[in-house]
């Protein structure tokens, strides 16, 4: 009986977790660019052989002879295109195949799909609270929203027809380098290759994460903890049972 301790009090911590995981995306439903994340749960004796050894795995060694726990094995991240949605908005660019916009922070350049630009208080192209938009010869300098665009990525004036800039926009070999962080944005020290991907303009990438499917999704996770939690106050209660049951001092 005291080995369901570890199945579920494995399970209540590794639910937890997932749901965090769901969270995060149902609070990014309305984000644009968003790539959903899914937390993808084994068993805890298959990720001690996984892990088992240090340079050389040939040789594992054996360390239990079931599984009585659970544990994540990793986040996944969904790279799927969301649906565009026309906005109307000058400032807007959705990308149409494979790729990510480049924006210049403080920390070095980060990668997105979220095209909802704006003007900062000197002109130019930017994400709000995360950088300056990066073109083929840097941060792209508009002065204003008078501005028409073509398919790939080419900004021009409006008012005199002059190119303003070309906004740049990269792909990656390799997902599986992309480090996800906040705001939807992505860091690497892969080195990026040029997109063949063409530019929506005056619309932008919805979110992929599916509010249905992730509310499905927290609803299945919150039962599996809930029970989890259940039967281990019912294993407590049959401990403390069984200590008034045995013999006095």
């Amino acid at each position: 009986m005291f080995q369901g301790f570890y199945t579920l009090t494995s399970g209540v911590l590794t639910q937890n977790h997932n749901l965090n995981v769901i969270s995060n995306n149902m609070a990014n439903a309305t984000t644009p660019g968003f790539k959903s994340d899914r937390f993808v749960i084994s068993d805890f004796y298959n990720e001690l052989i996984l892990r088992t050894g240090n340079k050389d795995k040939t040789n594992t060694t054996v360390i239990g002879s079931k599984p009585m726990m659970t544990a994540g094995a990793e986040t996944v991240t969904d790279y799927t295109s969301g649906v565009q949605t026309v906005t109307n908005s000058t400032l807007d660019f959705a990308i149409t195949g494979d790729g990510f916009f480049c924006i210049q922070t403080e920390g070095g350049t980060v990668y997105t799909r979220n095209g909802n630009f704006s003007l900062d208080e000197e002109g130019y192209l930017c994400l709000p609270s995360i950088g300056r938009v990066l073109g083929e010869d840097g941060p792209i300098y508009l002065g204003t929203d008078r501005i028409s665009a073509d398919r790939q990525g080419g900004l021009y004036s409006d008012a005199t027809g002059a190119m303003l800039g070309q906004i740049q926009v990269v792909d990656f070999q390799d997902y599986a380098q992309l480090d996800k962080r906040d705001n939807g944005v992505f860091t690497t020290n892969a080195n990026a290759v040029q997109s063949d991907a063409s530019l929506q303009w005056k619309a932008v990438e919805n979110s992929n994460a599916d509010p249905v499917e992730q509310m499905t999704r927290m609803m299945a996770s919150q039962r599996a903890l809930q029970s989890s939690a259940q039967i281990l106050k019912i294993y407590d209660q049959l401990i403390t049972r069984m200590r008034d049951l045995g013999p006095s001092a």
